[in-house]
């Protein structure tokens, strides 16, 4: 899920770059693709028996990527509604793919 959101985000921040139109409900999806990824990350790591060794990766990677997504609705959801900054596309994008990295070397 998160990768497919992330695939998504790409997407998203080349047709905004471009200055191409999209469908509104296009960043909903993208929100909430990435919500669903953090729930799932967040049960997988939070519902594993304790005598379990859990990456500690892992538990960055949640970090991370819910620090990406909490700005993400910030900045896109509040603050930059029409006109979207390149700054903040390529912070918002960059702390996902990081978290994604993170959470890839976790698990393999």
């Amino acid at each position: 899920m998160l990768v497919a959101a992330a695939a998504g985000g790409l997407f998203f921040g080349l047709l905004s770059v471009m200055k191409v139109r999209y469908p509104s409900w296009f960043g909903l999806g993208h929100g909430g693709l990435g919500l669903a990824g953090l729930i799932t990350l967040g049960y997988a790591l939070y519902s594993a028996p304790p005598d379990v060794a859990l990456p500690q990766a892992a538990v960055w990677a949640l970090g991370l990527l819910s620090v990406a997504f909490l700005g993400g609705a910030l900045f896109f959801g509040m603050l930059f509604r029409q006109a979207k900054p390149l700054w903040a596309i390529m912070g918002h994008g960059s702390l996902a793919m990081v978290g994604v990295i993170v959470l890839f070397f976790a698990a393999y």
